[in-house]
Parts: structure tokens; sequence; C-alpha cells
């Protein structure tokens, strides 16, 4: 049920625009990985790597294209796409830049593990 309902909250998250007006919306309940592009990026992600994460704690997806979230990319310091980071609650926990050839070294254990992360910060 809990992936039923990440997955749904996935597939609604694809069709609004992400811009610097509503990111703090978007990205302000629960968990959130936010997926950073550009037009003009040489990779892409592999999309196994977010439906391996979407739903995981009802951690949802998002797409944010650097030229609607400029100011965000500014103050995340993002420069080289594709890039990705965790928010919990509007909160940002972790980013993952990707090197200048385009290439972001992460898997689906390394999220995962950064919201079990976030998770273990509330227990103390």
């Amino acid at each position: 049920m809990r992936y039923l309902i990440g997955l749904i909250l996935f597939l609604s998250t694809l069709t609004a625009q992400v811009t610097d007006k509503n990111f703090k919306d978007k990205a302000g309940s629960g968990f959130v990985v936010v997926k950073f592009t550009s037009e003009w990026q040489e990779k892409d992600l592999d999309e196994g790597l977010f439906k391996g994460v979407a739903g995981y704690e009802d951690a949802i997806i998002i797409e944010a294209k650097s030229s609607d979230v400029k100011k965000i990319c500014k103050k995340l310091r993002i420069r080289n796409y594709p890039s990705i980071a965790l928010f919990f609650d509007g909160s940002k926990k972790e980013v993952w830049k990707a090197d200048m050839g385009g290439e972001i070294d992460i898997s689906i254990g390394d999220i995962k593990s950064a919201i079990d992360d976030v998770l273990s910060e509330d227990v103390f």
C-alpha cells in the first residue's frame, strides 16, 4: 500500500512543472528526491534508480529543469547536470552532484541510506 501511494504521488508530480516559485511547496512534505536536469546535459540518469527509490519511506521523485529553478540551483551550487538532492519536510539533507563529464556516482542504496540516516536522527 505504501508503495502504491508513493507511486501515485510520483506520477502526479511528473505533470506539474517545478519552478523557483513552487519549489518549496513541491519539496516541502516528507521525503522528496529532486532530479535536477538541463536541456544541454550530456548524460541522463538511469530511471531504474528512481523507480527503486519511489515509495521508499513514502519518498516521491520530482524533476526540476535548471532553466526553471535557477535560484534553487544557485543556492545548492549545482553547476553540472544531472544532479540529485534529497529533501525532508522542505529541508535539504543531501546533494549528489555530477562531475564535469556528467557522471554521478550514486546508487539506489545510497539514496535509501541517506533516507535511513534522516530517520535515525529523529530517534535521539
